[in-house]
Parts: C-alpha cells; sequence; structure tokens
C-alpha cells in the first residue's frame, strides 16, 4: 500500500498534503485514510470538499490497482460525482471503495482490456466508526495514451 500512497502522492500533490494513505486492499475494497488535522473545518469537523476528496481519490486509487492487475495501461478520470453527507466526521477521516456487485464491472474491464472507451460508476463512503457519514457516487471514464 505504500506504493500506491506514493503514486497519489506524486500524481495528485494535494493528497500529501491531506495526508492521505492507502491503508488496506482485498482485491475488492480499498480503504484509504486522510489525517485530521489539515482536513478539518471551522466547527471543528472534517471539511466537506475534503471528504470529496478523499472519496473521488479513492475510486481513483482502486481503479488504478485494477487496471494493473490487468496488465492494462488505461487510466481513469472522475467525470461527474455527488456526495451526501449524513454526519460530522471528528477524527481521522477512512474512505472505503468497492468494486460495484451490479455486474458491470467485468464488462468495463473487458472494454479497458481491448482499448475500448468504458466508463463505470462507484460508491464510496466515509465512515465514522461503523457509521457511514457520507456517501460518494461518482462515474469514472478510462482513457488510453
Amino acid at each position: 500500500m505504500a506504493a500506491l500512497t506514493q503514486t497519489l502522492h506524486r500524481e495528485v500533490p494535494l493528497t500529501r498534503q491531506m495526508g492521505v494513505s492507502v491503508v488496506d486492499y482485498d482485491g475488492n475494497r480499498l480503504t484509504v485514510t486522510a489525517d485530521f488535522g489539515p482536513n478539518v473545518n471551522i466547527h471543528g469537523t472534517a471539511f466537506g470538499g475534503s471528504q470529496f476528496s478523499i472519496c473521488a481519490v479513492a475510486g481513483w486509487a482502486l481503479l488504478h490497482l485494477k487496471y494493473e492487475e490487468a496488465g492494462t495501461h488505461a487510466l481513469s478520470v472522475l467525470g461527474n460525482a455527488s456526495i451526501d453527507y449524513f454526519s460530522p466526521v471528528k477524527g481521522e477521516i477512512r474512505a472505503q471503495c468497492g468494486l460495484p456487485q451490479d455486474g458491470t464491472f467485468e464488462p468495463f474491464m473487458r472494454r479497458v482490456g481491448g482499448g475500448e472507451r468504458a466508463a463505470i460508476a462507484l460508491v464510496t463512503e466515509i465512515l465514522a466508526g461503523d457509521k457511514v457519514a457520507a456517501r460518494f457516487r461518482g462515474r469514472y471514464s478510462a482513457l488510453f495514451q
């Protein structure tokens, strides 16, 4: 996970300032954390913009790993996204992004593997303890250099 954290810090420099780290990956779900200090708002809770950014990065990082595993040289860009906030986060920000369970991932990866245009919707949740504090929905497109 250290190598992916370094990639994030290099490719998305803001992630270093936010204290973003990739902490877990089980092949289907990726967990990213961010330090609370640089992401706090005037209310003493996690800034909503930081939560949005961390979620966007978690989805990008999950796809980055899946592309590496598949041996493809695709890149991801976030095309559109929304987030719903349910409760404040008062400590370390923890985001989990999992592969969709609706049957869309395999066809997406087949298109990506064939060098075709492809897009996929991912959901990332910000967790505060065992509660979902925010839910992010993003649509990522695969690009090729």
